[in-house]
């Protein structure tokens, strides 16, 4: 009898420890312990070290050609599913205010600036002065362009993430957070970047990167082994400029140190000071 009781109490004792460590493995979304934006949530009393980093990518860029393929284009999926209804944007990626369907595409549509307006005018007077001197009155239909950016104009995205050294399980996490679309200098009349919407990565994975077929990170060493787009974020098979490190004047590398080479080389000792850190915590 003493036997079946010890045995009864010993299973009732592991199945507390199970179900506990369950809860820490699996927290629920509603847990203010944890960011709910977080797709690799780590408990607060279990961060013992902490950084949000911002990278810039070029999906023009050969290392991030699969990111970048036609009519696949990460730009052009995420711009459908907003449009179809299975994603909803933010205004930034600090993931606060919400972004509606209508300000999301009247933010693509592409500015006609009061100078095109007036070469359009001009050279649509000097077409009707050349077909009347020639006696002839043709209605020729002008070509304007699309009304709104396309994907592949849209070829830079920022990445913000979280860099967590996690003491439970003694080992550094990359959370993403939020993806940003940003129409480039080049192509915006105003001739800087400018943030079109950013997007929760948590959302973007559950709505369209896991049941999108055209979310597809595309290989093109082996047309077998193209991927998910959640895997080869996972994988971190993208290549970004480290533009920001969260820091009290939440100012931009090139706002410390200016543009050109400098910029560029703090960009990169900051990211080796990074791995620098993340070494000495293995002692930890």
């Amino acid at each position: 009898m003493k036997s079946i009781i010890r045995f009864t109490s010993f299973v009732v004792i592991m199945l507390g420890t199970v179900t506990s460590y369950a809860q820490l493995s699996n927290p629920k979304p509603t847990d203010n312990q944890y960011n709910a934006q977080s797709v690799r949530p780590v408990r607060s009393h279990d961060i013992m070290w902490k950084k949000s980093l911002w990278f810039r990518i070029d999906l023009r860029s050969k290392i991030n050609s699969g990111f970048y393929a036609q009519n696949r284009e990460i730009t052009k999926v995420i711009i459908d599913a907003v449009k179809s209804g299975k994603l909803q944007p933010f205004k930034n990626d600090s993931l606060s205010t919400r972004m509606s369907q209508e300000e999301f595409i009247q933010g693509l549509r592409i500015p006609q600036t009061e100078r095109e307006e007036i070469m359009f005018e001009d050279n649509w007077e000097s077409t009707q002065e050349e077909n009347a001197n020639w006696g002839t009155n043709t209605n020729e239909t002008v070509e304007l362009g699309p009304e709104e950016y396309l994907a592949r104009q849209l070829y830079v995205i920022e990445l913000k993430e979280d860099l967590i050294f996690d003491k439970r399980r003694s080992r550094m996490i990359h959370d993403p957070l939020a993806i940003t679309i940003l129409i480039p200098s080049e192509v915006n009349p105003t001739g800087i970047d400018k943030v079109l919407a950013s997007f929760s990565y948590k959302e973007l994975v559950e709505n369209v990167f896991r049941n999108d077929p055209n979310a597809v990170w595309f290989n093109s060493q082996n047309a077998a082994a193209h991927m998910s787009l959640e895997h080869a974020f996972d994988l971190r098979l993208y290549d970004g400029l480290l533009v920001k490190y969260e820091n009290p004047r939440d100012n931009r590398i090139v706002d410390i140190y200016g543009e050109g080479k400098r910029g560029l080389i703090k960009s990169q000792e900051a990211l080796y000071k990074l791995m620098e850190y993340e070494a000495t915590l293995w002692s930890y």
